[in-house]
């Protein structure tokens, strides 16, 4: 019970985090760090989907090495292709004899011994994967893997609001150029000092 709490307690920050705030990088590193300490795990990646080049883009990451990050192109069909496929959960109890990862000696090198990969869906269309790491071989009860869907959602949102933010942001600044154009084609391309 006291840890279904601490679920709900963590589950309510972030949701509060993404609803306070318009720096994407902010509410996903909070995911990451309240995912990884609820779960006692080591590390975990954030990573958009980008179909055109079938790879996973990594936009947040928590308690991971340069290299290992910088390890190569993740091909969304090479690296747990199942959660891409499904839009369901994969887990990795144990990676000694996994087959689905594209970069299984870069995982041993990192001390990864376990994998939770989870979808982020938005609009029943995946948009990208948190995937959380732990330094020994361990099973994810239906209560955790649960808990991290929620959190991948949460994820999902913020993604969203930062989309919709820029492109505002972009609209309101090319109104303002065109109304800027407006204005010096009629007062003649003189500018006032002021």
């Amino acid at each position: 019970m006291a840890r279904e709490e601490s679920f709900f307690s963590t589950f309510v920050k972030v949701s509060k985090a993404i609803s306070s705030s318009l720096d994407l990088k902010e509410v996903l590193d909070l995911i990451l760090k309240n995912s990884i300490d609820a779960l006692k795990l080591k590390a975990g990646v954030i990573s958009l989907l980008n179909k055109k080049a079938n790879r996973l883009e990594v936009i947040a990451h928590r308690n991971l090495s340069d290299e290992f990050i910088n390890k190569g192109p993740i091909l969304a069909d090479k690296s747990m292709p199942d959660v891409v496929e499904t839009k369901h959960p994969a887990i990795i109890e144990n990676i000694e004899n996994e087959c689905q990862l594209q970069y299984p000696e870069a995982c041993k090198k990192e001390g990864i011994k376990a994998i939770l990969s989870v979808p982020i869906i938005l609009r029943n269309e995946l948009i990208g994967i948190l995937r959380l790491y732990d330094g020994n071989p361990r099973e994810f009860s239906y209560r955790e893997v649960e808990f991290i869907t929620a959190l991948a959602e949460q994820g999902g949102i913020a993604i969203q609001n930062a989309r919709y933010f820029q492109q505002v942001d972009q609209d309101h600044k090319k109104e303002v150029a065109e109304l800027w154009e407006w204005f010096k084609s009629m007062s003649g391309g003189t500018m006032l000092d002021g």
